[in-house]
């Protein structure tokens, strides 16, 4: 198991300091322990093949793999389809491109029916239909996809987010029949959608379709994306199902909101780091 962090958060930086370069942020990586990386180009423009080849070159730089990727998502951002079908096939061939084991998808860009009703069947179909040869488009060149778990962002009683339920994350999983299409844990996702005490429930009932995780922590019902241990996410547990299911992969940190001074980012990811280590070491201390 390695620890792996989403190298597009450190290019967020404070309105009064300098940006940072992909060659920075990879360095600082590196600095803080970190030998593998998340990072998702920015496929909107139309430079994309030139700066994933950048990315790929400071990474390489710096001893780092590029592992995983995610993939666009339009539930906010409501981009004409045609817009996001481009963006999202650019997302595939960057994947492909950068040696990706898995990209991670979000398959809750549902419509409503007219009526403003949800259903779950309708919304499957539809979430197949779009996906098919996106997913297809990955898989066939050896980039498994990673369906993420999510959560409602209305109330739990409001249905319009497709998969942000168990049952229905299964079945689009299940759809593909294929065995490189699995689950991102993504873990304060998990904690909106399913609370603390039914976590482990889920996760069980996953099983080995989870393949890769996004690491972060909340509280309050938001979702923050904060260090482990600084929400109420119960971790030993997390590590002891994770160990319990068989889990083979990476724990991916993915800290999204805010941006740290400068001077304090180099600690910020060394305590990221050692909490890292300190869950693997919970997650091998376990015995199945």
């Amino acid at each position: 198991m390695e620890l792996s962090l989403n190298v597009n958060y450190l290019m967020k930086h404070r309105p009064e300091e300098p940006g940072r370069t992909i060659e920075d942020c990879m360095r600082l990586c590196a600095e803080a322990g970190f030998r593998v990386a998340d990072y998702t180009p920015p496929v909107s423009r139309d430079d994309w093949e030139a700066l994933t080849d950048r990315a790929m070159e400071a990474a390489s730089r710096y001893g780092i793999v590029i592992e995983q990727s995610h993939a666009p998502y339009n539930r906010y951002e409501k981009a004409p389809l045609e817009d996001y079908a481009r963006r999202m096939q650019r997302a595939m061939d960057a994947a492909v491109r950068m040696g990706n084991r898995q990209i991670v998808i979000h398959a809750d860009d549902y419509a409503l029916e007219p009526d403003g009703s949800y259903n779950a069947d309708h919304a499957l179909s539809q979430m197949y239909e779009f996906w098919a040869p996106f997913v297809d488009s990955a898989v066939s060149r050896g980039v498994e996809v990673a369906v993420e778990t999510v959560f409602e962002d209305r109330s739990p009683a409001d249905r319009t987010r497709f998969t942000s339920r168990p049952e229905e994350l299964l079945a689009m999983i299940d759809r593909f029949g294929e065995p490189r299409v699995r689950c991102c844990w993504d873990t304060g996702h998990a904690r909106l959608a399913f609370s603390r005490e039914k976590m482990g429930d889920v996760m069980r009932t996953l099983g080995s379709r989870i393949s890769c995780t996004h690491i972060h922590d909340n509280y309050y019902g938001k979702d923050l994306h904060l260090t482990p241990f600084a929400g109420d996410i119960d971790w030993e547990e997390q590590m002891r199902t994770l160990k319990e299911i068989g889990y083979t992969g990476n724990l991916t940190f993915e800290f999204v909101y805010g941006s740290r001074p400068a001077a304090l980012l180099g600690d910020f990811l060394h305590t990221a780091w050692y909490t890292g280590c300190y869950l693997r070491r919970l997650f091998e201390e376990h015995t199945v």
